[in-house]
């Protein structure tokens, strides 16, 4: 529903053709996976591991290691998109430098996408999400714990569990992880201060309340 959605936006915006695109934080490269199709993408992230998965999964996609605070790219493109990734910045400091890199990285009249899952003004916690995915003898239950233990500080912390259940066995991983959690006036002010016009664009969230928060930052 993301892919699709984001392609009306963007599609919208920019007219027809065939726009270049940059993701920062790509990880597996699920999202970008239903992009390019409609889009010519180039994708980075922080983890050799993350780009050979999503590499696997988008032969055509130019992959770079690198930093989405600070990676420098020789070229410039139509659409910029910090989707997931943006979630592990903490403090205003490293969100202002993401909205810097992809200020630098985009002409005139193109876009700058982020997709927070959580605003601090309406987070809830707190609350457990989870999901179950089948394929061939592979079953995998994914639960996530997720609260605001310190709701002065810009952070949240999640707890992900995965029980798996593969040829009769079954076995459970942990995985902790800190994100940040900001006031949504906050991520539309560091745009403005940037050189960004923001828009934002609301649309159902998922299952257990995240997401369905899309922040358009425009450069004139």
């Amino acid at each position: 529903m993301e892919a699709r959605l984001l392609r009306e936006i963007l599609f919208g915006k920019l007219g027809p053709g065939r726009h270049t695109l940059l993701e920062l934080g790509v990880g597996g490269g699920h999202l970008l996976s239903h992009l390019t199709s409609v889009f010519e993408a180039t994708a980075v992230d922080l983890s050799e591991e993350m780009l050979t998965l999503s590499a696997q999964l988008n032969p055509s996609v130019e992959h770079h290691i690198g930093d989405m605070r600070s990676v420098q790219l020789p070229r410039k493109f139509d659409v910029v998109l910090a989707h997931d990734a943006i979630g592990y910045m903490l403090t205003e400091d490293d969100l202002r430098a993401v909205f810097q890199t992809a200020k630098a990285h985009l002409e005139p009249g193109s876009v700058f996408v982020v997709a927070p899952d959580w605003f601090k003004d309406t987070f809830q916690g707190p609350s457990v999400l989870h999901w179950i995915k089948r394929k061939d003898n592979l079953e995998v239950t994914f639960i996530e714990y997720v609260d605001d233990p310190d709701t002065n500080d810009t952070t949240i912390e999640s707890v992900f569990f995965y029980v798996i259940k593969e040829g009769g066995t079954l076995r459970v991983e942990q995985d902790h992880h800190e994100t940040g959690l900001f006031p949504k006036s906050t991520w539309l002010r560091l745009l403005e201060d940037v050189g960004f016009v923001p828009e934002e664009i609301n649309y159902p969230p998922y299952e257990g309340g995240y997401g369905g928060n899309i922040i358009l930052g425009v450069l004139p």
